[in-house]
């Protein structure tokens, strides 16, 4: 089946919606049949249809804890937290639950949530470090000292299949994100060697490695590369003083499109950036002021997967919470509908002296400076937190410790998948499918090792 998710922006039939969010998945499932054999439907809400069945077979998955299991949970690393308590999170919308078959189910990660963005939490579990952010403002410190920061990096990344999925005699397809040159990313070589591998070119909107093997046996599949990473630092208080990346790819039409489910001009997001640019005509404040929108309204949460939400920058307004991609969509099509052009940039990230894991931030364009840089997730922590420094910081900058894998959202790989992606719209851990269908996010997984992060000149 060709996926649209596009389609998806064309909304749900009343009952289907009420047997979707009561939790009746196998009813929703047979209602959508059935809907798909009425010759009446039109053929744009069949699409949307078909693309909410995939999405009522994953979202369950992500909401796997009921409420005693839930509290009990919290009071492992909390030994005096109460009922009370718990349900004083859930009013003030802090716990994500949905509900199976008339039973609140939470998201499988809510104890890392609460624990991230609740500082007194935190502390009762023990699990809060004071000092987490220091490695951070000392970079940030020297960066801005020195007018530009960059690290030479070497990475290697694995996915793998899990034992209890692999199947022997199966020939599987296998992707793995790789570096593609940015406005930050230089020197870019590919390390591994394998003859049975595809690079795809650099130029790729979201870049992979192609492995395509018949496995008898089970194994790992890995590549290594290298890239310098460059960043100049750039004080937005400060009159411009000229592009800041003149090598960063120009301004394209896409840049202040729609681009459907998760980028639309819908009233509710058009209201929203009419309510926060105010009378502002100055397209470097209205950015700001979306910035700081995104950063001290919207909280960060860990989110379920991308697949099963319908528009992701409007759940970030209207839920007044998301991650770092669902608050970079909320950013960018904030910017889209008052005219600034803002693009999706995502990875990795990494923080000395190993830490590794994905991330997705934005880029704005301004008129005389260029194309900046916008993470509201870091940005958010850095408000949270008081560091106000920091706050300014991650409006217009980034440090140096990213791996840009993607530069635009919502785009093919090379040579492209046949089967539905763990993540249709962004790459950083990786994919698998077999010839006829895609492995699960629970059928697969991936590990990066950072064999190098040296400071260079």
């Amino acid at each position: 089946m060709q996926e649209n998710w596009g389609a998806l922006s064309a909304g749900l039939p009343e009952d289907i919606l009420k047997a979707k969010w009561a939790g009746d998945f196998k009813g929703a499932a047979a209602l959508i049949e059935a809907r798909l054999r009425d010759e009446r439907l039109p053929e744009a809400f069949k699409e949307s249809l078909k693309m909410e069945k995939i999405i009522l077979e994953r979202l369950p998955r992500d909401y796997p804890i009921p409420r005693g299991e839930a509290i009990a949970r919290v009071k492992e690393r909390i030994p005096d937290f109460t009922e009370e308590e718990f349900d004083a999170l859930e009013l003030a919308g802090k716990l994500d639950y949905i509900y199976v078959m008339g039973e609140k189910k939470y998201f499988r990660r809510f104890l890392q949530t609460l624990l991230k963005v609740n500082t007194d939490l935190a502390v009762r579990a023990s699990a809060f470090s004071p000092d987490a952010s220091a490695t951070l403002d000392a970079a940030i410190a020297r960066m801005k000292e020195k007018g530009r920061s960059a690290y030479h990096a070497r990475v290697r990344h694995t996915v793998y299949i899990e034992d209890d999925a692999f199947v022997p005699g199966e020939t599987y397809t296998v992707h793995i994100p790789i570096p593609m040159p940015a406005a930050q990313m230089k020197n870019i070589r590919i390390l591994t060697e394998d003859a049975g591998m595809t690079v795809a070119p650099e130029d790729q909107a979201q870049r992979t490695v192609c492995f395509r093997e018949t496995l008898n046996e089970n194994k790992r599949f890995t590549v290594e590369y290298e890239f310098d990473n460059d960043v100049t630092y750039v004080d937005l208080a400060k009159p411009g003083e000229g592009v800041v990346y003149p090598a960063a790819e120009a301004v394209k039409p896409g840049d202040l499109e729609e681009l459907a489910p998760h980028i639309l001009f819908t009233p509710c997001m058009r209201a929203l950036a009419g309510e926060l640019a105010g009378g502002e005509t100055d397209p470097l404040r209205v950015a700001r002021r979306f910035y700081d929108f995104c950063t001290t309204r919207v909280t960060y949460t860990f989110m379920r997967s991308y697949l099963t939400i319908e528009n992701g920058s409007e759940y970030a307004a209207l839920n007044l919470k998301g991650d770092c991609g669902i608050q970079a969509l909320c950013f960018i099509t904030l910017c889209r509908i008052a005219g600034i052009p803002a693009r999706w940039q995502s990875g990795l990230e990494m923080e000395p002296p190993g830490h590794i894991s994905n991330h997705d931030w934005a880029q704005f364009y301004i008129e005389g400076r260029g194309w900046l840089f916008c993470d509201c997730s870091y940005g958010g922590s850095a408000w949270r937190k008081g560091s106000l420094d920091r706050w300014n910081f991650y409006f217009g900058n980034l440090e140096p410790w990213r791996i840009v894998m993607n530069n635009d959202y919502q785009r093919d790989f090379f040579p492209p998948k046949r089967h539905t992606r763990i993540d249709p719209y962004d790459s950083q851990c990786g994919e698998v499918e077999t010839e006829t269908r895609g492995l699960t996010a629970s059928e697969c997984d991936c590990e990066w090792d950072v064999i190098e992060l040296t400071e260079i000149d």
